[in-house]
């Protein structure tokens, strides 16, 4: 019985001293689009497709992806794609 108090007693001041990890939810991808005409010895490196962001972002989210911005910037040569998004909070399922 003074076993469970103690550890009772000590349980909350162990989650206490635990660190504050600082997280953020929002993250980005990118990708370099073809625009024009393509040297040769860029078009084997530029062979990312730009549709290929949402589905990288969805193997990272455990819950769905929120796109929040794309941006296009132009880039030698092509275009610069850049998508910057959220994940959707996590809801519970079960109890209240």
């Amino acid at each position: 019985m003074r076993s469970l108090l103690a550890l009772i007693l000590v349980l909350p001041l162990a989650a206490g001293c635990t660190p504050y990890i600082p997280e953020r939810l929002d993250f980005g991808t990118s990708a370099l689009a073809p625009k024009g005409d393509i040297p040769p010895e860029y078009a084997g490196f530029n062979n990312y497709d730009p549709r290929v962001n949402s589905v990288l972002a969805n193997q990272i989210c455990a819950t769905s992806y929120q796109p929040r911005q794309v941006t296009t910037t132009d880039a030698a040569p092509g275009q610069m794609v850049t998508a910057t998004g959220t994940c959707a909070p996590h809801t519970v399922l079960l109890g209240p």
